[in-house]
């Protein structure tokens, strides 16, 4: 990771929710080698889940920490652009996930994205189980497009669009104000 300018310190490194956010700190994206990326999903998904792997890995910084990783692969068919099969980080860092989904919809996001699969991409669907009819972190993200009942709970898939926020200082706001709280 230093050819683009920044060492990585893995996000397991910290102890507390203080230390995983700091305001001040730059937030950065950078795409990840696979090796990274599976070695902190394996480390951070807990339950049933065994992480896959996927065309591209998206790893989400504060400073040089590594605090979330966004896998992407190409869908075999659908009426969006990408399937997004990885949103990971650690479970004990409360609301790390929504800035992760914060870094998700920003412009530079959509332009790694872009550059990798060299096409448009506008837009992003997840496919998840959970035992709930909606899942929080993704409210206020993305829109439900698809809920199923299934044995244990539900099967929900939810389509983010890219590109609606224009930077990642903008993101790092947005998550400030309609997240973060100390």
């Amino acid at each position: 990771m230093g050819k683009r300018g920044f060492s990585v310190k893995v996000a397991w490194d910290a102890s507390s929710v203080q230390e995983w956010f700091d305001s001040t700190r730059p937030l950065k994206l950078a795409p990840i080698n696979s090796e990274l990326a599976m070695k902190f999903r394996q480390r951070c998904v807990k339950g049933f889940i065994i992480p896959g792997g996927n065309n591209l890995y998206i790893g989400a910084f504060i400073g040089d920490l590594l605090f979330g990783v966004l896998g992407f692969s190409n869908p075999e068919f659908g009426d969006y652009d990408l399937l997004m099969k990885a949103d990971t980080t650690p479970a004990a860092w409360d609301k790390s996930t929504d800035l992760l989904l914060f870094c998700l919809r920003t412009k530079q996001c959509q332009e790694i994205l872009e550059k990798k699969f060299n096409r448009k991409i506008s837009t992003i669907y997840s496919m998840c189980f959970t035992k709930n009819e909606s899942i929080g972190r993704y409210k206020k993200h993305a829109k439900i497009q698809k809920k199923v009942i299934v044995e244990g709970g539900f099967n929900l898939g939810y389509l983010f669009e890219t590109g609606t926020i224009p930077t990642l200082k903008e993101a790092k706001a947005q998550f400030i104000q309609k997240s973060w709280t100390k």
